[in-house]
């Protein structure tokens, strides 16, 4: 007796811990529905090799992307007087893109490291944003619903280093305006030269520093192709496909995303520039 009472006890301990373990898979992650359905936020880091103050610019955006897994998208913008060649800084990591984007916004006339947020609040006092306040700021625009939805679909072959994306932009919301779509390539984990202020005089001049987000030329155009030009209602989507896009051969495949992004393009509209969705991912 003693022992089918043993058997029986057992038997239900068993088969409370299968209906608990169901149950565990049955919850949901709070914070995953907390972020569904909000815009993600472009961080733009304007820097050069001769910067020394820029490492730290890059350390704040290294936390704030793996604070907000998934949900920051990152840029390293490398243009102006910092980010000059010459015979100790010889890696150029400048291009014509990220030339036109600092000549529009004037990111490094107001002096390296700054930064812009989704390129909220371009015209304003407010625009141009000192990487010490970056977390707020990134915080702030994840608390916003997103107005569209971006999908990317990539297909590279590794033989010819050709990339062909396809990227679907949805409508989330209705949307009075005109949009475009922008996609570029950035590149991570280039080790070039660096000067950093926060190491010892007489060794700030890191040879080996690894650069991450770097902007390496626009797949379409600086500042994009219209998605919407008469603005769109909740759920129009629209497809823009790029074949054939040869990978530069100097570039690493493997370290390179597509970053695409839906920004407002009328210049009589109160948010102009601003980018209102933006999505990213790899190469390969």
């Amino acid at each position: 007796m003693k022992k089918i009472i043993y058997q029986i006890t057992i038997l239900i301990a068993i088969i409370l811990i299968i209906v608990s373990c169901d149950k565990v898979k049955n919850v949901k992650d709070p914070n995953a529905e907390a972020i569904k359905g909000n815009r993600k936020v472009f961080v733009e880091d304007y820097t050069g090799h001769k910067c020394g103050n820029c490492p730290a610019a890059a350390d704040t955006l290294k936390y704030l992307t793996k604070k907000y897994p998934g949900q920051v998208v990152a840029l390293a913008i490398h243009a102006g007087f910092f980010a000059n060649i010459n015979a100790t800084y010889p890696t150029d990591l400048r291009n014509p893109t990220s030339t036109a984007y600092d000549n529009t916004f004037g990111v490094s006339l107001a002096g390296n490291p700054n930064g812009l947020i989704n390129r909220s609040g371009f015209g304003s006092a407010n625009f141009i944003k000192a990487f010490t306040t970056w977390e707020g700021d990134v915080a702030q625009m994840l608390s916003s619903p997103a107005k569209f939805e971006i999908k990317i679909r990539n297909t590279f072959t590794t033989s010819n280093n050709n990339l062909n994306t396809s990227i679907t932009v949805k409508s989330l919301t209705n949307n009075a305006g005109i949009y475009k779509l922008v996609v570029l390539l950035s590149e991570d984990s280039i080790i070039a030269e660096q000067l950093d202020y926060r190491l010892p005089s007489g060794s700030q001049l890191i040879p080996d520093y690894e650069f991450n987000h770097v902007l390496r030329e626009a797949v379409n155009s600086s500042f994009g192709d219209p998605i919407f030009t008469s603005g769109a209602v909740a759920n129009d989507s629209a497809v823009k496909a790029f074949p054939n896009y040869s990978i530069n051969s100097a570039y690493n495949a493997s370290k390179c995303h597509i970053i695409a992004y839906v920004y407002d393009a009328d210049p009589n509209s109160p948010t102009y520039y601003e980018v209102l969705q933006v999505e990213e991912a790899h190469v390969k």
